[in-house]
């Protein structure tokens, strides 16, 4: 900016706050707006929709505003474009000289903690990023809750996996010296914050960390927060951490196919979470969320969480337990208020109603009478004495503003009463005080007075001054002609109660609110583990009444590979049309081909089996008569149509690419859903690739597979492949019109339906009839070169391409910008692409 010195003192003091806070909006406490000056009020005013206007501060500057009382709404809505948003109040008494300003509260998108902003059901994550030697870590928080986790050893991949998982809303570098994963962050739409520190100033929190570069990922987030949020944090809590070697891996292409919490229509009843949360409360909702996007390989666990399912599914004291469950408030989110001093008489009271509801629940739970239930139940501490000070002292109407009474209930503060008694009655104390004094003066005509200048008085006329004896302890106060004015030291006491009585009434019943508080807080740790198991017996009845609603089973897990579910069905599609339910037995290692015409259900079926495996693997029964499951490492789609325009890529790009994770990264323990490859290109091309990518999965990966397609010409290859198994969509003709049955079947569909779907599309009779004199001619003329076509099995000879470790280390080296690494960064790196080209031998 221009000469500081040009402007008002006012003015200055602004540019010395934005100076510290260039990247956020600075929300300038002026009376009752907040103010915004600058490039500031220009963007402010087009994204909030307000009126720009223009301040004379020593020069004409751009300005726009919005009222203190209602920012929240308007904070939310900065945020949620991306902006960071900094909170500059008044911290001195207006009437002295200038008012001094500080900035109290930083707010971005990963940093947002007051009730009103946030989804209740989502986390709101913000992480950092460190490279070390063995590959990425990933630390991330929501502070609004107090949760953290910690994932270490990533590849970058399986790092921008994550974020997408987790909807990051925010990261913190230290550096931006890898430019493609920036530019990925950006595109993610994730705002980026630069950090320095990550010494470990916290070392209760990263206690369960072992190596140093993770607790420095941790301590680069923690630090970040706790400097820059300018609020107290005491609520967070010690990392998890969570190997990704315990994860089934879950790209994001598998999430976005399978619309597991995000639906890619953009309507909620698709994606599965809606259909599997029936939970009472936010705590419940946000774990069952977690659980699904982060589904795990170890047995034991899952089967402990079929347990807790097997448990909760009797019926009538479950019924009042959900009921019991809706009264509970989040009370993750009240302690983050609380620890941060964001919160307010309504938060304390809604902790209240939630302690008031607890004893209920234990009883509820006592009735189980069940070993896994009561382990849970003593777990939940009923926080007897927390609740009985806040019943005791808090009023059920609580205003929201807590400098403007209304809080405390009377009886609760024996001063305050008197207070509020004064500023209620303080006419009928004087005309008391003036009959006790009259009666025991004796003076008839004595008069309690006011005047601004002397406050209250007693008036006393000449001719009964006599009556006036020292122990009344009357103090002169002023003559008059007919006169004297005396004063007492029970009517001074009580004209300060009087001409103060409101004011002192608010300022004592905060000062009490604060002291209610303080004494909450030291129940923080106890009611973070209340709330941790609230969620968790809310998640699993929740899962138990969905298995009894839907009809799901829990499924037996198996470790040799062998999958049996009988009467499968999903669990989307069965809530909107009448769903035909199938079978599905498959040995290890084997492929299915699968085929059958459009709109058959090729798709749908193989959702089906993904999301069967995702729910199994999350801990959750699922739809089916019976499943007995593998436990997989991972699963790879590639299911449905999409393009990249904006990143330059076709749908058959971004179909080769998808289906280059599962061929890269797939183990024998994986499970791999093609749909249709090769569709986008030549249909030569289209079927060389299909049969290549089939060969290669059989012969050098081993995984499970399903394979759709309309090439029904690639069910030859049962014939030479072992494992390879064709099915097919049932589907048949009545009077040239197609009617499809949706059971999969045993064996090869014999054509393609193509025609027969286009005819119910209603393409015009022409075409139709058209198109079957083509096809004949078309299958007449190409049926020995496509028999020719696959049979081919020689030797493969390799063109001269670079091998995929070479240039994945090259690419990692493109993207480095040298120019802002560090000494000891480079190192890492380098030590970091040692590593991943000795894995990669492997």
């Amino acid at each position: 900016m221009e000469d500081i010195l040009k402007y008002t003192p006012m003015m200055q003091q602004y540019i010395r706050l934005k100076e510290d806070y260039a990247d956020a909006i600075v929300f300038f406490r002026l009376g009752d707006f907040y103010e915004m000056f600058f490039d500031d009020a220009l963007v402010a005013s087009k994204v909030l929709e307000i009126a720009l206007t223009a301040r004379d501060a020593g020069t004409k500057v751009p300005m726009c505003g919005v009222p203190y009382h209602a920012a929240k709404v308007y904070i939310q809505k900065l945020v949620s474009k991306g902006f960071k948003v900094a909170i500059a109040e008044q911290v001195t008494e207006p009437g002295k000289g200038l008012v001094e300003r500080e900035v109290i509260k930083l707010i971005t998108p990963g940093m947002i903690i007051d009730d009103g902003i946030l989804k209740d059901a989502s986390f709101n994550f913000i992480g950092s990023i460190e490279l070390s030697e063995y590959g990425y870590i990933f630390a991330y928080a929501d502070i609004s809750t107090g949760d953290t986790f910690l994932l270490d050893g990533l590849t970058k991949e399986t790092l921008l996996d994550e974020i997408k998982n987790v909807e990051l809303k925010e990261v913190v570098l230290k550096n931006l010296a890898d430019s493609k994963l920036v530019q990925t962050l950006r595109d993610f739409n994730i705002v980026i914050s630069m950090f320095q520190d990550d010494e470990i100033h916290n070392p209760a929190l990263v206690k369960s960390i072992i190596s140093k570069p993770a607790k420095q990922a941790a301590s680069l987030l923690l630090n970040y927060l706790f400097s820059q949020s300018k609020q107290q944090l005491s609520h967070m809590m010690p990392f998890q951490i969570t190997k990704t070697k315990q994860l089934m891996h879950l790209d994001r292409h598998v999430l976005e196919h399978l619309e597991l919490t995000e639906s890619l229509s953009g309507n909620p009843k698709s994606t599965l979470i809606y259909w599997v949360d029936q939970t009472k409360t936010a705590m419940g909702s946000r774990m069952l969320r977690y659980y699904l996007t982060h589904p795990i390989k170890d047995k034991e666990v899952l089967e402990s969480r079929y347990d807790y399912i097997e448990a909760f599914k009797i019926y009538e004291p479950r019924e009042r337990l959900q009921e019991t469950l809706s009264k509970i408030y989040d009370i993750n989110r009240l302690v983050g208020r609380i620890a941060s001093n964001n919160t307010n008489a309504r938060d304390l009271v809604q902790l209240k109603y939630t302690l008031e509801n607890i004893p209920t629940l234990k009883e509820i739970l006592r009735e189980y009478k069940n070993e896994l239930i009561d382990t849970l139940n003593e777990k939940v501490d009923s926080h007897t004495e927390l609740y009985q000070m806040l019943d005791k002292a808090l009023l059920d109407d609580a205003p929201i503003l807590v400098k403007e009474g209304g809080m405390i209930k009377e009886g609760y503060n024996h001063d305050l009463d008197e207070l509020r008694d004064i500023a209620l009655h303080g006419e009928s104390w004087l005309t008391e005080f003036e009959n006790q004094e009259r009666e025991k003066t004796g003076i008839k005509n004595l008069k309690v007075g006011y005047n601004r200048v002397f406050g209250y008085y007693i008036e006393v006329s000449k001719g009964n001054m006599s009556l006036i004896k020292d122990e009344f302890g009357y103090i002169r106060k002023q003559t008059l002609a007919n006169g004297e004015r005396y004063i007492t030291q029970d009517l001074k006491v009580q004209e300060d109660k009087l001409l103060h009585a409101k004011e002192k009434s608010f300022a004592l019943e905060y000062e009490i609110f604060q002291e209610i508080k303080e004494e909450t807080k030291k129940y923080m740790n106890s009611l973070q583990e209340l709330s941790q198991t609230l969620a968790k017996i809310d998640m699993f009845v929740s899962l138990a009444a969905v298995s009894d609603k839907f009809n799901y089973v829990r499924p037996k897990l198996n470790l040799n590979f062998m999958v049996e579910i009988e009467n499968g069905r999903h669990p989307v599609v069965e809530q909107h049309v009448e769903f035909i339910s199938n079978h599905i037995t498959m040995k290890p290692q084997e492929i299915f081909i699968l085929t059958g015409p459009n709109m058959s259900g090729k798709s749908t079926y193989m959702r089906m089996f993904a999301l069967i495996v995702i729910m199994a693997q999350s801990g959750m029964f699922v739809p089916a008569n019976r499943a007995n499951l593998p436990i997989y490492d991972a699963i790879f789609t590639r299911i449905g149509s999409s393009d990249d325009i904006a990143g330059g890529q076709s749908t058959f790009m971004v179909e080769m690419v998808e289906a280059n994770e599962a061929l890269t990264k797939a183990t024998k323990e994986s499970l791999i859903l093609f749909d249709e490859i090769g569709r986008g290109t030549a249909t030569y091309d289209g079927m060389a690739l299909a049969q290549g990518m089939i060969e290669y999965i059989h012969n050098d990966i081993g995984a499970q597979m399903m394979f759709s397609t309309h090439y029904h010409e690639l069910t030859k290859l049962s014939e030479s492949l072992s494992n390879v198994t064709n099915l097919h969509v049932r589907a048949k003709e009545e009077k040239d019109t197609m009617v499809f049955l949706h059971q999969v079947e045993p064996g090869a569909s014999d054509k393609s339906y193509g025609i027969q779907v286009a005819q119910l599309a209603h393409i015009p009779e022409k075409i139709i009839q058209r198109s079957k004199t083509i096809l004949k001619k078309l299958e007449k003329s190409s049926k020995e070169q496509l028999t020719n076509l696959f049979d081919l099995h020689e030797e493969i000879k390799l063109e001269t391409v670079l091998p995929k470790d070479i240039q994945e280390l090259l690419d990692e080296l493109e993207n480095v910008d040298i120019d802002r690494l560090t000494p000891v960064d480079a190192l890492v790196r380098l030590k970091y692409l040692q590593t991943l080209r000795n894995k990669n031998k492997k």
